[in-house]
């Protein structure tokens, strides 16, 4: 298990709590993020810390320094004084499970040690410094066995620190020419109940996704917009990292049932506010309420734009809200990489509507990360039940361009109807200009089918409309495939380790690694990434893993792939 707090909490909240309660917010939202990425589950989160299961040491080691890099990041931006630092504690044992909660005398020996750990660092127990070793390439210190409060056990501990690294420049994202460039920043909630946290960030999804459907807009996608959650910074210098003429950010306060939404649009040159206003409602019409919201921030970006084509652009929502909340939820997990959970939403949405043509393509797309994140499971049961919610989808919402990216990627992915899907990612792409996740996914399609002509070019327009993704690992898959097509091994292999490092699970990334390694004449290392594959996935074959790939017209169907993957000693 993990522990982690944020050194100082009581300092920060002294100097201004409003900030300092924002602040944690936006970092264990990030957080959990990179949680789910290394396959653990966040139990839960204590106001100034978090504790996490994981099934093993490595995946919990390897979140530790994840979440630690995550933080440095975070922090670049800030003046020292509102910079947090997390300390983060692992640990490993026997646990007593209820409720979804997790106790026992191994919790609290890790919630004991953490207190042992540097300022954005890491300190492991005896016992996962055993379980770890040779297993991750990192390297521990001898912290000693200081005495634990209420422990009688002697534990020694081993900590990281990290690296002191120069501060990167700011990489400007230019937006495109002639068109009005805009990011949405997360709504604040404001609400006293922090529960409700996943509605303001699934109405700030809505409306970024209406106005990327604007075909004179350029919107930042999501997952960069929400890298700012929780940090107090200026709207001009979010602009110039992001390279935007404007930035909308809003709150959201929830009182009974009923809802208030504000939200200000600010011209990120000059920092002053061009427009604002303030939308109040119920639960029962926040359909009502997106609209309201994203009609008026078109109007304002664009005066001269006709309502008509604002109601083109609109989204079709579901029949209930019950539905809907089901649906947020879902986009909430999923954004955090937890796929099963998000499936059992997204599930329980549809069963609730069951015409909800988006949750289907979107529970049809999760299907394919069963496939590739999670080798061992029921291959054909995902390929079917995959294909059978993007046709339905397709259906019911012919004209919903969301709904064609989702559902063609599915189509084309498992190989089904690989051109009429790859033409509806492409649709999309033409018609919503800002849908960052359908560019990325055409860059995959087309790695997939070998046309490397184009990879490169989608990848680099899907990366302006999301610098700060964390899901970009998707897109360093079709990067990675490309540069070994064209027998550039060493880019391929620098591509496909930047993607392990974002997402430790994605075993395609593994084989170009280990195949890229081959082919550079460096074994060793080959080696050591195929055991690190086996022991992640214990169930991976070769066969297995090219019967899906037999579908498209690239290198990893190649007997040349086979025969290194086999040479390095993994099961037929």
């Amino acid at each position: 298990m993990l522990v982690a707090d944020f050194a100082g909490y009581s300092a920060h909240v002294g100097r201004n709590e409003e900030l300092a309660v924002r602040a944690a917010r936006g970092h264990l939202d990030a957080i959990e993020l990179v949680i789910g990425l290394h396959r653990g589950r966040l139990v839960k989160t204590m106001g100034d810390g978090l504790l996490a299961e994981f099934t093993s040491s490595r995946d919990a080691v390897g979140c530790a320094v994840a979440i630690q890099n995550r933080m440095v990041e975070r922090n670049a931006p800030l003046d020292a004084e509102e910079s947090m630092y997390l300390r983060v504690g692992v640990h490993s044992g026997e646990i007593l499970a209820e409720n979804g909660d997790i106790f026992g005398e191994e919790v609290n020996i890790a919630a004991r040690i953490e207190a042992f750990s540097p300022e954005g660092g890491v300190v492991v127990s005896g016992r996962v410094h055993e379980e770890i070793s040779g297993r991750l390439d990192m390297a521990f210190q001898d912290a000693g066995t200081p005495a634990l409060k209420n422990i009688s056990r002697s534990i020694r501990l081993f900590e990281w620190r990290p690296q002191k690294q120069a501060d990167a420049p700011v990489e400007r994202v230019n937006a495109i020419a002639d068109k009005p460039s805009l990011a949405v920043l997360p709504l604040t909630n404001w609400s006293a109940n922090p529960e409700t946290e996943y509605i303001a960030d699934g109405l700030t999804e809505d409306i970024i996704s209406a106005l990327a459907r604007v075909p004179w807009l350029f919107v930042i996608a999501r997952n960069s917009s929400f890298a700012y959650k929780g940090t107090p910074m200026d709207v001009r210098q979010i602009g110039r990292e992001l390279g935007v003429k404007y930035v909308l950010e809003g709150s959201m306060r929830i009182q009974g049932n009923r809802i208030r939404v504000s939200g200000q649009l600010a011209d990120t040159s000059s920092g002053a506010q061009v427009w604002s206003e303030r939308f109040d409602g119920t639960d029962e019409d926040i359909f009502d309420l997106q609209d309201k919201v994203t009609a008026a921030v078109v109007a304002a970006v664009a005066p001269t734009v006709q309502m008509a084509e604002m109601q083109r652009a609109a989204q079709s929502a579901p029949g209930n809200a019950s539905a809907y909340d089901y649906y947020l939820q879902g986009l909430a997990a999923l954004n955090r990489a937890q796929v099963a959970k998000a499936a059992d939403l997204l599930d329980a949405a549809i069963k609730a509507s069951p015409d909800y043509a988006k949750a289907m393509a979107i529970r049809a797309w999760c299907h394919t990360l069963n496939v590739a994140w999670r080798v061992g499971y029921a291959q054909e049961t995902d390929r079917t039940r995959g294909g059978e919610l993007a046709d339905a989808a397709l259906d019911l919402a012919p004209g919903d361009l969301e709904v064609a990216a989702y559902a063609g990627y599915a189509l084309a992915f498992f190989g089904l109807e690989i051109e009429r899907g790859m033409g509806l990612v492409r649709q999309a792409c033409e018609g919503c200009p800002s849908f960052a996740w359908a560019w990325t996914s055409l860059a995959m399609l087309e790695a997939l089918q070998g046309d490397s002509d184009k990879v490169l070019e989608l990848a680099a327009r899907a990366r302006q409309l999301n610098p700060k993704d964390p899901l970009w690992f998707r897109a360093l898959v079709a990067i990675a495939a490309v540069h070994r097509d064209a027998g550039r091994f060493e880019e391929a292999l620098e591509a496909a380790q930047e993607g392990l490092r974002l997402n430790p699970n994605v075993v395609v990334l593994y084989v170009h690694s280990i195949c890229s390694l081959c082919e550079l004449d460096r074994m060793d290392e080959a080696k050591v990434l195929a055991n690190r594959l086996l022991d992640l996935s214990p169930e991976f074959s070769v066969s297995r893993f090219q019967d899906h790939h037999k579908y498209f017209r690239t290198a990893l169907h190649t007997a040349q792939n086979t025969r290194l993957l086999r040479a390095m000693g993994l099961p037929e």
